[in-house]
């Protein structure tokens, strides 16, 4: 593991305050990046208290794409959902990241995080299989370094009564 070397942070503006950002951030392996991602989500059921975006993974490469270094680094995720298929990119390593984020609803069902998707240092996008509702916030700024290392997650614990939100927030740590 890193001992904590990072240089530089990613933060959105959208993310909900609610829930407790993890006590620190993740970070792989020297020597690693992030080249693509999955996500623990809940399906959207009708008349239910649904969550969305639970959590999120970072499956990170050597800069040789050695299978032998590969490593998967989470920070904290909620209680519900399912983790998709890994999305990669096609070159490079993740550098940027926007949130879909569904504003406070009120009386109704509140989800907070929906989504995400990740820009690569190639170019490409990397659309998550999250849901649909909420709308895309602005892009973080890009990486200083080559490309993301870490990850921090803000998680709203199960309540025994009331709304639940699971993830609301997301920080990632990028690396030189």
């Amino acid at each position: 593991m890193r001992e904590g070397h990072f240089v530089s942070l990613l933060t959105v503006r959208n993310g909900w305050t609610g829930g407790r950002w993890a006590s620190k951030g993740i970070l792989s392996a020297s020597g690693t990046y992030a080249a693509g991602f999955s996500l623990m989500v809940e399906d959207l059921h009708v008349f239910s208290d649904n969550t969305a975006l639970n959590g999120i993974r970072l499956h990170c490469t050597s800069l040789f794409k050695s299978s032998e270094h590969d490593s998967v680094i989470q920070s904290n995720v909620g209680s519900w959902g399912q983790w998709t298929k890994i999305k990669w990119c096609p070159s490079g390593f993740l550098k940027a990241f926007q949130l879909r984020v569904e504003s406070p609803q009120g009386i109704k069902d509140d989800t907070a995080a929906n989504n995400i998707r990740f820009n690569c240092t190639g170019g490409d996008v990397l659309l998550g299989d999250g849901t649909d509702r909420g709308e895309w916030g602005e892009w973080s700024p890009s990486c200083q370094g080559r490309g993301m290392c870490g990850i921090m997650t803000r998680i709203e614990e199960p309540l025994r009564f009331g709304d639940d939100t699971a993830l609301n927030d997301a920080r990632m740590f990028c690396c030189d």
